[in-house]
C-alpha cells in the first residue's frame, strides 16, 4: 500500500472517528458547579429538550424537528440506568442544574441503523437542545432490620426472614443458602451485627433497586442485600453478594 493510500485511509478513519463522537456544548447557564448540583448516575432529572436531525447527519433532512417538550410539561427521567438513549445518558451526566446544552449524538449512541418510527431514519445523527431544570438524588433505602425484627429481640429468626420473602406470596421460600451466608456464627439467627451493611457496592445497589422494585423473588432478594445500614458498607466482607 502506497504512502498516499496509507495517509488517505488514516485520515478517513480519523474523520469517521470524530464524526462518531458525542459532542456536548454548554451554551447557557453554569458550566462549573458543586457536586451536589451536578447530574449524576441515578438522579431523577427534570428537563426540557428539543430534538432535530443534525446538519452533519448522513440520513434524514437536516434541521427537521422531531420532538420537543417546550410546549408541555417538564420531562421527568432517571439518568444513567439505560432507560434513555446512550447519548442522553452520557451527555446529561455532569451537567449542572440550570445549564442549557447542545448534544450532537451519533447514530450508534442514538437510534442506530433502525431509527425510530417515521420521524428518525436509521443512521441519523441527532441534535438535542437540552435544559437541566432540576436534578435530585434518589432517597437512600431504609435499613430493614428493625422492620424484620418483629419481636424486637435484636436478632432475626428464620421465620422473621421468611416473612420478608413471603411478601411475594404465601408459598414463597427464602433462598436456600441465606442462613449459611448471613448467620456467620451458626447460632440459628442473624444478629444486627451479622446483618451489617449492603452486600454489594452502593452504586450497584441503587441501580439494582431501581431496576427490580417489584415484590417478586428477585426484587425481594435485592432488598435483602441492599436495605441495610449504608454506613457499614466500607467494612463489610466481600463475597456475600449472592443468596
Amino acid at each position: 500500500m502506497g504512502v498516499r493510500r496509507i495517509l488517505f485511509v488514516g485520515l478517513a478513519a480519523a474523520i469517521t472517528a470524530a464524526e462518531g463522537q458525542l459532542k456536548i456544548n454548554v451554551y447557557e447557564g453554569p458550566t462549573e458547579c458543586d457536586e451536589a448540583d451536578k447530574v449524576k448516575v441515578g438522579d431523577r432529572l427534570g428537563m426540557h429538550y428539543t430534538g432535530k436531525i443534525d446538519v452533519s447527519s448522513q440520513t434524514g433532512e437536516a434541521g427537521t424537528q422531531f420532538a420537543s417538550s417546550r410546549d408541555g410539561d417538564v420531562l421527568e427521567v432517571t439518568v444513567g440506568y439505560g432507560d434513555l438513549i446512550e447519548g442522553w445518558d452520557a451527555g446529561l451526566i455532569g451537567l449542572c442544574k440550570g445549564a442549557r446544552a447542545i448534544l450532537v449524538i451519533p447514530p450508534e449512541m442514538g437510534y442506530g441503523s433502525n431509527g425510530a418510527g417515521d420521524v428518525i431514519p436509521g443512521g441519523a445523527t441527532l441534535l438535542f437542545d437540552v435544559e437541566v431544570v432540576s436534578a435530585s438524588a434518589p432517597p437512600s433505602p431504609p435499613n430493614i432490620f428493625g422492620d424484620l425484627d418483629r419481636d424486637g429481640d435484636g436478632v432475626l429468626t428464620p421465620e422473621e426472614i421468611l416473612a420478608h420473602f413471603r411478601q411475594e406470596g404465601p408459598n414463597a421460600e427464602m433462598p436456600p443458602e441465606l442462613m449459611e451466608k448471613d448467620d456467620t456464627n451458626k447460632d440459628g439467627v442473624v444478629s444486627r451485627e451479622e446483618f451489617g451493611g449492603p452486600r454489594m457496592p452502593w452504586a450497584m445497589c441503587m441501580e439494582m433497586l431501581y431496576r427490580h422494585s417489584e415484590l417478586n423473588a428477585l426484587g425481594l432478594a435485592v432488598r435483602w442485600l441492599c436495605h441495610r445500614d449504608q454506613s457499614l458498607l466500607a467494612v463489610e466482607p466481600a463475597g456475600n453478594t449472592e443468596l
